[in-house]
């Protein structure tokens, strides 16, 4: 029996009983669909990341509290999980810093949200306290009036500039250059507008007050310490050196004598923008293969159900395989249509979960897009299209090996006595 014959036997085998075939593959459909899902919006979710951090530039230079040492649980993640705020950055720290010489521009910034109230509007919306130096490192500039300057930080000014759409939202039409907006019940003066950004680095720079950081820390935070501090570094070719350099300064300021000893050591992480890339980029492949081979669970529970399946067809058509034995089969023919059944459904479920995961993936992608107001790239690709076939059919083999061998074995006289 050549193998054209065997799987046209095969295909009727599945197509005999069409209900319970397509049951019988939907834990493949569900395990193939879940595994392409994970690995496509995890790649889009990794390429978006990498694409807001990129976005601050390659000669930016982050500078935060705490230590994030993944062998001692460091600060950061430590804090994280307390609910707690790591001090450790101050204002001065950023002053000190953009005195390097390899250093072009160091900005101390926090954020909050507070109660903003403009005759008879009230909302709650975020503010950014910071330091012209922010916006140049930021490359967001005022299309009305003026920016923040230095004089506003050294006096503690209660000036602010708004957002394009909070500007929008508050003034509609009307020029709100000189107008005045209360904020946490404080009147502050309107004395620019920035130009439309948009989203970048996960802020939407459109949605944002800016105030000086030092009104921000007194009046509206009540904090003497700064949540990170933002440097831009003279030019690539620096970037090292000026890193080295941002660390030797915070650890004379802190007191910092032997980083690697615990009890006196970074309270400060010093990142380049290709070093954060590094990061998310491991990390969310990791979370990736992690999500995927949580739904892969779908495919075992999938492969279970096809070997039970199989059986029950090869208790149910004995008499069949006794019959084809007698005129001549043999044992090989046997277990070759048997597991051509079970790999054809769990390609068939395979297909079928393809489809359904990049229609997934793709409604997914244009949905997150709108709701995050930024670009989810919908991406797969055609290897993972080409190994969900491969665990598709190693799947089938795998499961369909030990109800093909019992079909195989199946001895033809005891079997065409079977009622």
């Amino acid at each position: 029996m050549n193998f054209i014959e065997t799987f046209k036997t095969a295909i009727i085998g599945i197509t005999t009983n069409k209900s319970r075939s397509a049951l019988t593959i939907l834990g493949i459909v569900i395990g193939i669909g879940a595994v392409i899902a994970m690995m496509s919006l995890g790649q889009g979710a990794k390429s978006l990341i990498i694409g807001q951090i990129a976005s601050f530039g390659s000669n930016n230079i982050f500078i935060e509290p705490g230590t994030w040492d993944p062998k001692k649980g460091g600060d950061i993640v430590q804090s994280a999980i307390e609910g707690m705020e790591l001090t450790t950055l101050k204002y001065e720290d950023a002053l000190a810093i953009e005195k390097d010489p390899l250093v072009e521009l160091a900005a101390p910034i926090v954020f909050g949200v507070e109660r903003v109230i403009y005759k008879n509007i009230d909302k709650k919306i975020s503010f950014k306290g910071q330091t012209p130096a922010a916006s140049k490192i930021d490359e967001v500039y005022p299309i009305l009036g003026r920016d923040l300057n230095n004089n506003d930080v050294k006096t503690m000014a209660k000036v602010v500039v708004l957002g394009y759409k909070v500007k929008e939202n508050l003034f509609g039409d009307e020029n709100p250059l000189g107008k005045k907006i209360r904020i946490k019940k404080t009147n502050f003066r309107v004395i620019g507008v920035m130009e439309e950004r948009g989203t970048q680095a996960f802020m939407n720079f459109d949605e944002m007050i800016y105030v000086p950081i030092t009104t921000a820390q007194k009046l509206l935070m009540g904090i003497d310490h700064v949540r990170w501090i933002l440097a831009q570094a003279k030019n690539e070719k620096v970037m090292n050196e000026a890193i080295e350099n941002i660390r030797l300064i915070l650890r004379e300021r802190h007191n910092i004598h032997n980083p690697e000893n615990d009890l006196s050591r970074d309270d400060f992480k010093v990142m380049s923008e290709k070093e954060t890339t590094k990061i998310v980029s491991t990390v969310t492949s990791v979370l990736t293969i992690f999500l995927s081979l949580v739904a892969a669970i779908a495919l075992v529970v999938g492969g279970i159900g096809i070997m039970n399946i199989m059986l029950v067809s090869v208790t149910e058509r004995t008499r069949e395989i006794g019959l084809r034995k007698a005129v001549g089969a043999r044992e090989k023919d046997i277990l070759t249509q048997f597991l051509l059944e079970a790999v054809t459904l769990t390609i068939l479920g395979g297909f079928v979960g393809v489809v359904l995961g990049v229609m997934f993936s793709f409604a997914t992608s244009q949905i997150l897009s709108g709701l995050l107001n930024m670009e989810w790239h919908f991406v797969i690709s055609l290897f993972t299209i080409i190994l969900s076939f491969g665990v598709a059919a190693g799947i089938g083999l795998a499961f369909g090996i030990y109800p093909a061998r019992k079909a195989a074995k199946l001895n033809p006289i005891e079997a065409l006595r079977y009622e």
